[in-house]
């Protein structure tokens, strides 16, 4: 098996870690897509079920700075298996053992975890592998399969929830993650890291990055783009669903879950667009402009829900465009303005900050469908999303006043 390991090609070790990380994310869209389902089994109230869909990315915060900061010292491909290890549990316990709201809280609390331990491991074990040039080749490819991944976990959910009990849905997503740990563990070769030269300077201390006001606006912005993401993605199928039924169009949840798939995938190149266009607009500018649209579509798509599901598609549709516009565009920002010496200290403050968000996103919804008019009503959805909307509008209130404190 060492030799194997010896013949692998930069393109064939890319290869692999993408189709790894299509398969470790399997789960991650199971419970979005089986909300309705499991609410009603459970009797979960919507701000139950935002708890669920946000305790996830919880895990990821809780674990990315450790995970993430031992790749430095130890062999990112040993923190990849104890990732997919982790997944493997939250799934299949999950299916076994998930009766009601606190122990789903705790298996989806680990399926976080395996994200913290398998994305940005990921990307490390091509950094660690690779020499520069291979490397600015192949990381894009590799960053652009979470999309990918996200959109296949709707999309295959959907279809397996059509056919089979809601816990085959999470022992599917638990075979997919076994089957990772074998591909990983068997194609990618050992290798410890290098000695990283902290500059005195220990690896968690993240004080001087709040002192960096540039990198600390795009931060920020990325933490409310990163609540509205999130929140978008654990209710948009719930709300699909409300609004076929609104407007009489027969529709399955299948169908739905392919539709929210597909929006995942527009993400990819709105968000290589958006990229683009800050860097020959400007970020600052370009950034401003797409989260005031975000705002838009999102304080309008509840209020929408009974209209034509035609239209209320479109603008999902649209809605998710602008929401994943700014994505690449802001975290460009960050790595810009990061201080020489700071920049592991700045990725990591801002992954924490932005899957924070991404945790209270879903909660939020949830509890303003409870305080609202609920699930059932059109006023409930259209606070829901503004609730979600709010990511980007404050994004660009606190951004906007971080930089231009800077400058003054």
């Amino acid at each position: 098996m060492s030799n194997f390991h010896q013949k692998l090609s930069p393109v064939s070790l890319l290869a692999i870690l993408c189709t790894a990380q299509l398969l470790a994310m399997s789960g991650f869209a199971n419970f979005a897509v089986l909300l309705n389902e499991l609410s009603k089994e459970w009797t979960l109230s919507s701000t139950q079920a935002g708890w669920i869909g946000g305790i996830y990315f919880a895990g990821y915060v809780v674990a990315v700075p450790f995970l993430v900061g031992l790749t430095d010292i130890v062999d990112s491909r040993r923190i990849y298996l104890f990732g997919l290890l982790c997944g493997i549990i939250g799934s299949v316990g999950f299916a076994l053992f998930a009766d009601g709201f606190w122990s789903a809280m705790v298996f989806r609390f680990l399926a976080g975890v395996s994200l913290a331990g398998t994305y940005m491991p990921g990307l490390q074990i091509l950094n660690d592998r690779l020499e520069e040039n291979g490397r600015q080749r192949a990381l894009p490819w590799y960053l652009s399969a979470f999309s990918l991944g996200t959109a296949a976990s709707y999309y295959l959910t959907g279809l397996a929830a059509d056919a089979l009990p809601w816990s085959d849905v999470f022992l599917l997503a638990g075979s997919a993650q076994v089957i990772c740990l074998l591909l990983v563990r068997f194609t990618i070769s050992p290798k410890q890291p290098e000695e990283l030269n902290s500059a005195g300077r220990h690896p968690l201390d993240f004080r001087p990055v709040f002192k960096n006001r540039i990198a600390l606006a795009y931060i920020w912005g990325y933490t409310g783009h990163t609540y509205e993401l999130m929140a978008y993605r654990a209710w948009i199928v719930a709300f699909l669903l409300f609004s076929a039924a609104a407007s009489d169009t027969a529709v399955t949840r299948e169908t739905v879950a392919g539709f929210a798939a597909l929006f995942s995938l527009l993400g990819m190149p709105a968000s290589v667009i958006g990229a683009h266009l800050s860097l020959r607009q400007g970020r600052r500018q370009t950034i401003s402009v797409v989260m005031i649209f975000s705002v838009i579509a999102g304080a309008i798509l509840g209020f929408v829900g009974a209209l034509s599901f035609v239209f209320v598609l479109l603008l999902a549709g649209l809605y998710s465009v602008f929401i994943m516009s700014d994505s690449a565009a802001l975290t460009g920002s960050v790595v810009a303005a990061a201080r020489r010496g700071e920049r592991g200290a700045t990725l990591a403050t801002h992954s924490v900050l932005g899957f924070s968000g991404g945790f209270l996103g879903p909660l939020a919804v949830g509890l303003v469908l409870d305080v609202g008019a609920g699930p059932e009503s059109i006023a409930g959805w259209g606070g829901a999303f503004i609730a979600t909307a709010a990511g980007s509008g404050v994004a660009l209130l606190g951004m906007r006043w971080l930089l231009n404190h800077h400058r003054s």
